[in-house]
């Protein structure tokens, strides 16, 4: 009993610290914009959660919440005035901003801060996106979609259309996308389930888990240090070139691939079907490719 003692005194302040109640400050800030084809929107967040949804009105709606959290509301107060925000449009360019930066004369923020983006569109509107620390949630689009994010996460539903996303240290998500899809993630995982249409994905230090839709058209993967798995109920109606250097190969059994070359240090193999539906190629260093029957 002795042993245990100074284990629980030591706790005990960081349990109290724990307990002690956070202060909330939020500011909200409305505004909605005329649209008309052939305008974009430009959002660039910093420490933003941002959502973007679909709705067929004619015109931009943004509302976006400003919060500051403390255990001393003076000092949550002080910092929500550091998140600073722009709201602008010129020509056919729309855009929102937010950033950090405490006024002249006030010290650095003490207070968790973040904003809160919800932005409602039409969608046929191109959305150009930039995110550092915050995730972003985006759905029903199907024109153009260029996002940019580090540390947050990424979810995509329903899209179609031209996607490009390039992500650093921050999960893909994606469910029913149909189109154009490129996506570059490093140290980040991507998820995608019925993706159909054609898809490009360069990964380093990551693991990409793809489910097939029955409109497939092309996947090109291109990995570093990566796994990769494909899960189709069907494989075998897709053609194949597998690489794998420094890596393994596995299929189901009834896929009789073809390896031109199955060594520990190289591995490949190719496919074709009786009529080909589609073409999955992956090339991966230092990394696994696994194709499975979900």
């Amino acid at each position: 009993m002795k042993v245990n003692k100074p284990i629980i005194f030591a706790l005990l302040p960081f349990l109290s610290v724990a307990q002690t109640p956070l202060q909330v400050v939020t500011k909200t800030i409305e505004q909605t914009l005329p649209y008309v084809p052939g305008y974009e929107v430009n959002i660039e967040g910093e420490k933003a959660e941002i959502i973007v949804e679909t709705w067929q009105n004619n015109s931009v709606r943004v509302i976006l919440e400003l919060v500051s959290k403390h255990p001393d509301r003076k000092i949550a107060e002080r910092d929500i005035n550091a998140m600073k925000y722009s709201i602008d449009q010129h020509g056919k360019m729309i855009y929102f901003r937010n950033y950090i930066s405490p006024d002249i004369g006030q010290p650095k923020t003490e207070s968790q801060i973040k904003a809160i983006y919800t932005v409602h569109l039409p969608e046929d509107c191109p959305v150009y996106l930039k995110n550092h620390f915050g995730n972003a949630t985006i759905s029903n689009l199907n024109n153009l979609l260029r996002l940019q994010s580090e540390f947050g996460k990424i979810y995509l539903e329903d899209m179609s259309g031209d996607l490009f996303i390039q992500t650093r240290f921050g999960d893909v998500f994606g469910e029913r996308i149909c189109g154009n899809l490129q996506i570059d993630a490093r140290r980040s995982d991507v998820t995608l389930r019925e993706v159909s249409g054609a898809c490009d994905i360069k990964s380093s230090y990551g693991i990409i888990k793809l489910f097939s839709d029955d409109s497939l058209l092309k996947l090109n993967i291109d990995a570093e240090k990566s796994d990769v798995y494909f899960f189709d109920p069907h494989p075998t109606v897709y053609g194949y070139t597998l690489t794998a250097h420094y890596g393994s190969i596995t299929v189901p059994t009834d896929l009789k691939m073809n390896y031109l070359e199955n060594t520990s240090a190289m591995k490949r193999a190719t496919f074709t079907p009786a009529r080909e539906k589609a073409l999955i190629s992956v090339k991966i260093s230092f990394g696994d490719i696994v194709i499975r029957n979900p």
